[in-house]
């Protein structure tokens, strides 16, 4: 029985952890006035990309779609997963996201957010999203 105990409780407290957040800043030197975006097909959210170059737009950085024809010195590259919260809301979460910019085929700055199933996993992805971009292009 205290067996049972102890790896229910382990298994609870890890289930409230809170996300893991990982930023390297773009450095405050790099003057980013115009930013491309390379959409990920992978990404199945109708709604992340918007979300997305609405937030850094916020920065004062205007972005566009990267194409082939484009003239970027600065990329943005991303990746987000959802993952299916059967237990406490019985709904989809953002359980990872992760940002890299690069200027000249070099990256500059990263951003990346992993959550564990529980209460911490509740919430709308552009709140999950909103501190890893403001702390990623900081000035």
């Amino acid at each position: 029985m205290k067996k049972l105990f102890i790896f229910t409780a382990a298994f609870l407290l890890e289930a409230c952890a809170s996300p893991l957040t990982k930023v390297e800043p773009v450095p405050a030197a790099e003057i980013i006035s115009q930013l491309c975006i390379k959409e990920n097909k992978n990404v199945f959210m109708d709604d992340f990309l918007p979300e997305v170059r609405q937030q850094i737009e916020e920065r004062n950085i205007k972005t566009q779609l990267f194409s082939p024809e484009s003239h970027c010195n600065y990329v943005l590259t991303y990746d987000a997963q959802w993952s299916w919260d059967w237990v406490w809301t019985l709904s989809v979460y953002l359980s990872m996201a992760e940002f890299s910019v690069t200027k000249d085929d070099h990256q500059i700055g990263m951003a990346s957010y992993t959550a564990n199933l529980g209460p911490s996993a509740i919430g709308r992805t552009k709140n999950k999203i909103r501190p890893l971009l403001i702390e990623l292009f900081r000035k």
